[in-house]
């Protein structure tokens, strides 16, 4: 059975369903904890099943990606947005 996202539109994936958010950013010590900060509300009381964290050719950037089983579109929805507001956060996929 599709799930519909916030705005309406549907989904393709089954819920519940293991998912990776990945968020990048400036390498700088605690970007790590910022993005599990950001993410961790909105899969509370799980906890994430898999955090991998790996910089790039120069090490300028990290990207954080963070492992958990969602429950539906709209939760990933609201972790998307979250990490969107966050300056800090480059890019997020």
């Amino acid at each position: 059975m599709a799930t519909t996202s916030l705005d309406g539109e549907a989904s393709l994936i089954k819920f519940p369903a293991a998912i990776a958010i990945k968020a990048m950013g400036l390498n700088e010590p605690d970007f790590e904890r910022l993005v599990l900060k950001l993410v961790q509300p909105f899969i509370q009381p799980a906890t994430p099943t898999k955090v991998v964290t790996n910089l790039s050719s120069k090490g300028k950037y990290m990207s954080v990606r963070v492992h958990f089983t969602a429950l539906n579109q709209a939760q990933i929805e609201r972790i998307y947005a979250a990490l969107r507001g966050e300056p800090r956060v480059k890019f997020t996929l």
